[in-house]
């Protein structure tokens, strides 16, 4: 059973950060935090998605080998697609991912079905446009359904980054911060997304961000409550592979290596000292990892030379447009942010469609 990457945080600092060898929490809701104590132990988290006002989605295989979900306080349209008056979850647990959003929006989606709810226009609207039919039971998509989105993820004040199954997306980053206009260079830069797994963005944390590549490396900023967990995972990260179902990339175990130091344009600058919080924890399974200590999340500096050697490797650009002026989001954005859509992998000028954006013409 695949052990996505997670990369998930809340309010009051908690968040869950996953991978197939570790997994890391602080400040969970109890019933949650209950999972990694409760005997026998569980054997691996699914998804774990954190909202607003308490609300959560986490699945598990327990030690049975069976999975399972617990959540709370859902968004309504979010909990009529899970279940679709059943008494229980219809959906495929081993395959459903989920984001949730500022004002209940959410994107939730497994290897047949989607659903989202509330989401920024320029994000509903380029995922509309990729949809062939759609019934409770299964989502039909444009081009084989490579045109599927396989990763969505909905920050503050209407941020998002999607990405489909062929490296096609869209963003709309709206953070002024050094590293988060960095980031948003690259994705300009890049000709299509099929070298990005995903770009993790947070609604409690608007500057906030880990992009991490097929590759399995990560770029990203992250407040300092997280960075000892963060240090922990971010090198035992592996490769991961994009599948032709619209799920998230997946993880590409190796056999165990020796760990070797990174090369030297990859060092970061070497991590404070500090203390473990009590209520962390952090789970190695795999014993050559325990006691790594990885350097912390680089500045934008460090940022921008690593981004620059690897759009160096990439050709062309992205075609970007401004927000729309009228929004649904209107009262909780600032204007004039830059947006972005990426066309697919593969996919030459005269098969891409113009999309209308605020008076701009961009490329789907």
């Amino acid at each position: 059973m695949t052990v996505f990457v997670t990369f998930s945080m809340g309010s009051k600092e908690a968040y869950f950060f996953n991978s197939p060898t570790h997994w890391a929490w602080h400040h969970l809701p109890p019933d949650v935090e209950a999972l990694f104590t409760k005997q026998p132990p569980i054997k691996d988290v699914i998804e774990c998605a954190i909202g607003e006002n308490g609300a959560y989605f986490v699945s598990f295989r327990d030690h049975d080998g069976q999975v399972y979900c617990r959540h709370y306080n859902l968004p309504n349209a979010l909990t009529m697609y899970l279940y679709h008056s059943h008494p229980q979850v219809i959906r495929d647990l081993t395959t459903l991912s989920i984001t949730l959003g500022p004002y209940d929006s959410f994107y939730a989606h497994d290897k047949t079905s989607a659903e989202w709810s509330n989401l920024p226009p320029l994000l509903e609207k380029a995922i509309l446009n990729r949809v062939e039919s759609q019934d409770a039971w299964k989502t039909v998509w444009r081009d084989g359904g490579r045109e599927a989105p396989m990763f969505v993820s909905l920050g503050a004040d209407g941020s998002y980054f999607m990405r489909t199954v062929s490296g096609g997306g869209s963003w709309d980053l709206r953070s002024k911060s050094e590293g988060v206009m960095g980031t948003n260079k690259f994705l300009e830069d890049a000709p299509n997304f099929a070298s990005i797994a995903g770009l993790y963005l947070f609604q409690s944390y608007p500057d906030s961000y880990v992009l991490l590549l097929m590759s399995g490396k990560t770029f990203s900023n992250l407040p300092e409550h997280t960075w000892a967990d963060y240090n922990k995972m971010a090198p035992a990260l592996p490769q991961l592979a994009q599948s032709s179902m619209p799920i998230p990339a997946i993880p590409q175990m190796r056999p165990p290596t020796a760990v070797t130091a990174p090369p030297q344009q990859q060092q970061f600058q070497q991590p404070r000292q500090f203390q473990q919080v009590a209520q962390t924890s952090c789970c190695a399974p795999n014993n050559q990892h325990t006691g790594i200590h990885v350097p912390l999340p680089p500045n934008y500096g460090q940022v921008q030379g690593m981004i620059n050697q690897i759009s160096g490797q990439l050709n062309g650009g992205a075609v970007y447009a401004a927000q729309p002026n009228q929004t649904h989001y209107q009262n909780h954005m600032q204007q004039g942010q830059t947006t972005g859509v990426i066309p697919a992998q593969g996919m030459s000028p005269a098969t891409q469609q113009p999309m209308q954006t605020g008076g701009s013409m961009a490329s789907r």
